[in-house]
């Protein structure tokens, strides 16, 4: 007979693999605090000791390491075996932030990197880089034991059903987000895999009851838990519970006394002595307080706060939020996954009624329900103090969490190859469809492309060579895209910041847009000259603006460079070194949505200048001219409005004011039913001499000679009398 192969023997081979891909396109130090894990080994690795938090936060927050220097200490004890043996002469420099990083936010464009990396794909394997990398090994050594671990739990929970165990490794070993994390210096890689051991052997005890070595090996890993992270301590109480069910049922009073001791026991030889070194240099038992000095407090949130956006943070942050909790993957992942855990949430509860009777079951349920609750508790008290809302920090207690949604799954009968297959696959592809395109520098192009408009401004060492709008008519909320193509003339020896301004006509900031080239992945300093560089990016027109009263807003864009941060910004120059023009490129404009106000003069029938537009009404007074325009087909260019007022017959060409004007909106911009108004302050060059005056109107263009037709009385040369002018002393 053919053997089959163990479930393990498949799942560990192929999380090893995935949690490999990931550990390639996630760049060193851009996975949550992976510098200040990092920063800590180096720490260590230095002086050979741990670190004393300092109460000035200023000095805290600059260390290596921050807020991480309070966390319990084995991990990285043990991670620093590895990092030491590297050579890392080049930690500075490997470390450098990107200043514009935009951290914690994951509808952020751009600037998703906290570090700044001149070589990414593929990554640099010398220096402090393979160092991360080798402890990067080393976590998903550790993670791979919580796939095992989970596994053997729940084959514990259910013999009977060999899919439940099946379906909750896979659930762990094919998650997105604990593959990502599993690739990553991390100490949530260690504790999920000494909890998720306690876990499983806690159900040992439970089947099978007390033994000396069952005892030691369970109080052994809690006291390393303990040493690694606070969460190792939340599993504790649900061990003692478990311990005293199993005593009560057996009448193994001393077996429960002796798992008691060897606990405390245990406990204080192996994690006793960092919990008291708290009390002695912070006065408290966990250090938690420090480390709030240190990485900030808030006020508690309301609870409806809580169970919305805090929750809906932390859901999808424990299925797949990467980077530093700002980079999200496809939408439609979340919701099935959404539908998922509540089809899981639901079989549960079936499970809980199916089995009110069955108390060994019972109790199973309720010590992983309780290792559960415990960490949303747990959870909850620390996010109500800190921003902290984060779906890793349950991987301490996802053994637990992927059995009863495992079970749950498996009570409505959906095979667990229906969900593992699709869910692996998806995990497989986020490295190529999420990680690699957020992190990928912009692509080095050997020529300008046809579709572009040239430009050949230069910004100190790189020219404008081009770029790429789409002027458009938009609408609040809407994003407008545009590239810039980027040649560097020489290398540049600075690192120089990038602005772009969504402006309105009155030049207030709608958007701004701050960062290195490349949404912080290109530095200038890093370019070859030569090579052409397309950077793109998208301005968001603000969802506020009221369109029902704001009249026509063109937008405009405005590229600009400086030293960051205090830095004077660089003025573009043309080819022979004269001052150039600032670089401001057209996008179009937000059509008004605005009642106008009544015309003093309403024309009927409208004036028709072409087939174009029709004045519809004007108003005049003191000089100035109101003209009010219906709109009766699609505009593709751009026209004027004339207006001047002649001191006699129009072939002598008396101008004695003008006053043309472009409307608010470029009339690109206009389409069939629109209505605008222009304004003509014909007095604003001084009122002429006492007499009466013809006051003309019409449309021109200046990108060639043409004015729009107009058949009216009075007429003449496309230009119409709209109103008489009395000027009187």
């Amino acid at each position: 007979m053919r053997r089959q192969l163990h479930p393990l023997s498949v799942m560990l081979p192929l999380f090893v693999a995935l949690a490999l891909i990931y550990a390639y396109a996630v760049p060193i130090l851009e996975a949550p605090d992976e510098s200040k894990h990092v920063g800590l080994l180096e720490h260590l690795a230095r002086t050979g000791e741990l670190p004393i938090q300092s109460a000035d936060v200023q000095a805290a927050a600059g260390t290596l390491y921050a807020q991480e220097g309070s966390q319990p200490p084995l991990y990285y004890l043990l991670a620093m075996q590895v990092y030491r043996l590297f050579d890392r002469s080049d930690f500075d420099a490997v470390r450098l932030e990107n200043p514009h990083a935009i951290i914690g936010d994951p509808s952020a464009r751009g600037n998703q990197n906290h570090i700044l990396h001149d070589a990414l794909y593929p990554p640099p394997l010398y220096g402090t880089a393979l160092a991360i990398y080798a402890v990067r090994l080393f976590s998903i050594a550790c993670a791979a034991v919580t796939v095992f671990a989970v596994y053997q739990a729940a084959r514990l929970v259910v013999p009977s059903r060999p899919g439940v165990p099946v379906l909750a490794a896979g659930l762990v070993a094919f998650n997105p987000q604990f593959v990502f994390i599993s690739a990553s210096v991390n100490n949530d890689n260690l504790v999920a895999a000494l909890n998720s051991l306690v876990i499983w052997q806690a159900l040992v005890l439970m089947r099978d009851g007390f033994s000396s070595r069952r005892s030691v090996g369970i109080a052994l890993l809690m006291a390393f838990a303990s040493l690694t992270k606070l969460s190792g301590l939340v599993v504790i109480p649900l061990v003692g519970a478990v311990a005293l069910w199993t005593a009560f049922r057996r009448r193994t009073w001393r077996d429960l006394l002796l798992l008691g001791v060897l606990t405390v026991g245990i406990w204080g030889i192996i994690a006793g002595w960092w919990y008291a070194r708290n009390v002695i240099l912070y006065g408290e038992l966990f250090g938690t307080r420090r480390m709030l000095d240190i990485f900030g407090r808030r006020p508690a949130p309301p609870f409806t706060e809580l169970i919305t956006s805090e929750f809906t943070g932390l859901r999808m942050s424990f299925w797949g939020l990467f980077g530093w909790f700002n980079v999200f993957t496809l939408q439609p992942f979340y919701r099935v996954m959404d539908i998922v855990s509540a089809v899981g949430v639901v079989g549960v509860m079936a499970v809980l009624w199916m089995r009110r009777r069955d108390p060994e079951q019972g109790a199973r349920l309720a010590f992983l329900i309780g290792i559960v609750a415990g960490g949303l508790f747990s959870l909850a008290a620390w996010t109500s103090q800190t921003a902290a809302s984060q779906g890793r920090l349950m991987f301490a207690y996802i053994a637990a969490i992927a059995v009863l949604l495992a079970m749950g799954l498996r009570q409505w009968r959906i095979p667990p190859l229906v969900i593992l297959i699709p869910l692996g696959m998806f995990a497989a592809a986020v490295p190529f469809i999420t990680l690699i395109p957020t992190y990928a520098p912009p692509p080095a192009l050997a020529a300008l492309p046809a579709t572009a408009s040239v430009d050949g401004r230069i910004f100190r060492d790189w020219r404008l060579a081009g770029y790429q709008v789409a002027p458009g008519r938009w609408s609040p909320g809407d994003l407008i895209p545009i590239t810039l193509y980027w040649q560097p003339i020489r290398r540049s020896d600075q690192d120089y910041s990038l602005f772009i301004r969504l402006l309105d006509q009155y030049d207030n900031r709608l958007d701004v847009i701050t960062t290195y080239p490349g949404h912080g992945s290109l530095r200038t300093s890093t370019w070859e000259p030569g090579r052409i560089y397309a950077d793109e990016y998208t301005l968001r027109v603000p969802d506020g603006i009221d369109l029902l009263t704001n009249p026509p807003i063109p937008l405009r864009a405005y590229v600009g460079y400086w030293k960051f941060p205090e830095g004077d910004s660089i003025d573009p120059v043309g080819e022979d070194g004269s001052p150039a023009p600032f670089v401001i490129l057209d996008l179009g404009g937000l059509p008004t949505s605005a009642a106008l106000p009544e015309p003093q003069y309403t024309l009927d029938p409208p004036i028709a200048f072409g087939d174009q537009v029709a004045l519809s009404g004007y108003t005049f007074t003191d000089g100035v001219l109101s003209l009010h325009w219906r709109v009766m087909a699609d505009w593709s260019e751009s026209w004027r409005v004339f207006a001047f007022a002649l001191d006699g017959a129009y072939a002598d060409q008396q101008v004695v004011a003008q006053a043309d004007a472009p409307p608010d909106l470029s009339t690109r911009y206009w389409r069939s039913g629109d209505a605008y108004m222009t304004i003509h302050d014909l007095a604003a060059q001084g009122a002429p001499a006492p007499g009466r005056y013809s006051v003309y109107i019409g449309w021109y263009t200046t990108d060639y000679p043409a004015r729009l037709a107009v058949s009216a009385p009075g007429a003449v040369d496309n230009a119409y009398p709209v109103v008489e002018w009395q000027v009187t002393d």
